[in-house]
């Protein structure tokens, strides 16, 4: 993934990354009201040599005497008489040095920021009184008390500023990690684009929403209607990249993840846009449970492809349209379980089928609920998986092409139906295709 298509999926789910990003800042927020802010005030202190000759002996050597001073101050003697000039109350005391110089700070933490203060001094005033009487360190040197603490008005723990901007941080991290989760998990898909990259083939077609689409009756409403225009535009998008990729389609099976992906008008539409360029097509019903063509085209379902499978003859289950080059077999009787037949009887229907025909459309079941799609797709020259747009989640497409590869059939293509993506110009769609005279059969 690259960076513009990340900051596409941090666009499109913003609000995800959002809703993690004030969650954690609200998250900080809460904590930050739980703890109890704690308060810091420094006393500087510094030895210097009595005498001014002992200065260059003094400086060689503070690195090792200045660790004295330094435990002096946080021994229990000096922290016990400091409690007692503190009024009591001691907060927690620290020292800073520094090497090559004889600073020390006298750091003391508490929650209330006056006891930090009297903390400081009250040490810095014993450890200058110990030094004063001898009872400190070496006799040729003076501490000094250079810089009184003052009352602190911020807290040195916590750092709201600080923690609230970690907050933001871990925020819109894990908003980034939840939006990529749910763009390659559970989000569906919009574009061909994401469509062609999901499935590792290319999208032969977008087909647009047209809700024209679902009062298809005949071959003639696709070149009749001017709605449909560039519906059958698209159509012949998918026509042309079909034959320019297999020269001779054969057989062609249509199938889907799962239901209602409009893979039966695809069908129907692209056994049209065949005929109506000189190809002779067959349209087959092959979906032997919940098959729809003959309702579609307003035919009788019997008979068809279940009784051409069981000993019809093959010429009473093939019926001829109003379209001069496309004709039709239609589901025939419900099979329950069609599965044993379309194993043993299918294949051997198939091959004759390609011999009379051109081109065999294939209307298949879906691939998830049920075999049929793959048994039908093993057998056949090429296989599209049809997706509508905003109709199916990346894992559900991921799990039916798995079924797929199970018996080592890769998709040709994908179509993405039902496109929401603006349309083109209509230069090209406004003039329709002419539809052969009616021949009688």
């Amino acid at each position: 993934m690259d960076v513009n298509q990340l900051l596409e999926v941090l666009w499109r789910r913003k609000i995800i990354v959002a809703g993690f990003a004030a969650a954690m800042i609200g998250a900080a927020v809460g904590a930050l009201s739980l703890i109890t802010p704690v308060y810091q005030s420094t006393a500087t202190v510094a030895l210097r040599p009595v005498s001014i000759e002992q200065d260059l002996v003094f400086f060689q050597t503070i690195d090792a005497i200045i660790p004295i001073y330094a435990s002096g101050a946080t021994s229990t003697e000096t922290k016990r008489v400091a409690r007692t000039k503190a009024g009591g109350h001691l907060g927690d005391i620290a020292i800073e040095t520094f090497s090559g110089t004889p600073i020390m700070k006298i750091k003391a933490r508490d929650p209330s920021p006056e006891a930090s203060r009297r903390s400081a001094q009250a040490v810095a005033d014993v450890l200058v009184d110990q030094v004063e009487a001898g009872e400190l360190g070496v006799p040729s040197l003076r501490m000094i008390q250079i810089d009184r603490p003052v009352l602190p008005t911020e807290p040195v723990f916590p750092k709201t500023k600080l923690t609230i901007a970690v907050g933001g941080v871990v925020g819109l991290l894990l908003g980034l990690l939840a939006a990529l989760l749910r763009e390659n998990l559970t989000s569906k898909i919009r574009s061909a684009y994401e469509l062609a990259e999901l499935a590792g083939v290319p999208c032969y077609a977008e087909i647009p929403n047209e809700s024209a689409v679902a009062r298809l009756s005949s071959p003639q409403d696709l070149v009749a209607d001017a709605r449909l225009r560039p519906f059958s535009e698209s159509l012949r998008d998918l026509r042309t990249n079909l034959l320019f990729a297999n020269e001779r389609i054969r057989s062609i099976v249509i199938t889907s993840p799962d239901g209602h992906h409009g893979k039966t008008t695809i069908a129907f539409g692209l056994a049209v846009t065949l005929a109506l360029a000189g190809t002779k097509t067959l349209l087959v019903d092959g979906d032997l449970r919940r098959g729809r063509v003959a309702e579609m085209l307003r035919l009788i379902p019997l008979p068809g492809l279940s009784d051409a499978l069981t000993g019809t003859p093959l010429d009473g289950a093939i019926r001829r349209t109003s379209l001069q080059n496309l004709a039709v077999i239609t589901r025939g009787r419900v099979v329950s379980d069609p599965s044993e037949l379309l194993m043993t009887r299918y294949p051997a229907l198939l091959r004759t089928l390609e011999e009379h025909f051109e081109a065999v459309v294939i209307d298949a079941t879906p691939l998830v609920p049920v075999n049929d799609a793959r048994i039908m797709a093993s057998f056949a020259a090429s296989t599209l998986v049809v997706v509508s747009a905003d109709g199916v989640t990346r894992r559900s497409l991921k799990t039916a092409l798995e079924r797929l590869s199970v018996i080592s059939v890769r998709p040709t293509a994908t179509v993405l139906n039902k496109s929401k993506a603006p349309r083109g110009s209509s230069y090209y769609t406004s003039v329709p295709e002419k539809v052969p005279a009616p021949r009688a059969t």
